[in-house]
């Protein structure tokens, strides 16, 4: 199988660390929904988001919940980092959608401020999204007892909130210290010690001046 996409996208990352820690045999082609790649990813994706998964049999699979819960249908039941049904898979899903809410209007500031016009940025919108991703990334801080969510296991929710906490922190330091998730910075900083995190290290930033796209 093949991953489309780029490390720099925290969504695309937490799929190509799960593959890892599932040892899953897969390529990876890496592209940014940008400029010119756009047009090309909206023949596979009709919104042309990243990650993409390719399958052996050349169907596409997109979106990252979508993709990990067909990589979850790969392995044992007992060696999936989300269970199939019951209390803990339910827990779980809510983490990882507080903590994909919370990046997501991290990002969302972070396109405004890189994307329009100083001039026309609207402050008491990016103020909002600021809130809510506080809120969020708190929330997720007061739920871990020693860099967990549920013991000493290791499930997709503490991948995706160490690797949405590391996203955050890298585009926005100062913004993430003030927050004092030190939970969260602690499970990160742990987290990013493993081996499937080592061998996905991010990209780097937005370039300046990067088109988002082609059609008029």
């Amino acid at each position: 199988m093949k991953l489309i996409g780029a490390y720099s996208s925290p969504y695309t990352r937490r799929v190509a660390i799960t593959l890892r820690y599932y040892e899953i045999g897969h390529d990876i082609k890496k592209v940014t929904p940008f400029g010119n790649a756009k047009e090309g990813l909206r023949q596979i994706n009709p919104v042309a988001k990243i990650p993409i998964l390719e399958l052996d049999d050349g169907e596409f699979l997109t979106e990252s919940h979508v993709i990990l819960d067909y990589l979850d249908t790969l392995v044992p039941q007992d060696s999936r980092l989300t269970p199939s049904a019951g209390p803990a898979r339910r827990k779980i899903q809510n983490l990882c959608g507080i903590a994909s809410a919370a990046v997501d209007k991290l990002v969302t500031v972070l396109y405004e401020f890189h994307f329009r016009p100083k001039d026309m940025v609207y402050k008491p919108w990016t103020k909002m999204c600021d809130e809510q991703t506080t809120d969020g990334f708190k929330w997720l801080d007061a739920q871990l007892d020693n860099r967990r969510f549920f013991g000493n296991q290791i499930t997709q929710a503490e991948i995706t909130a160490a690797v949405f906490w590391q996203f955050a922190v890298e585009k926005r330091a100062r913004f993430c210290e003030r927050m004092n998730c030190s939970q969260l910075q602690a499970l990160s900083e742990e987290m990013e010690r493993t081996d499937p995190f080592l061998a996905t290290t991010p990209e780097g930033p937005i370039r300046d001046g990067m088109p988002l796209g082609t059609r008029g």
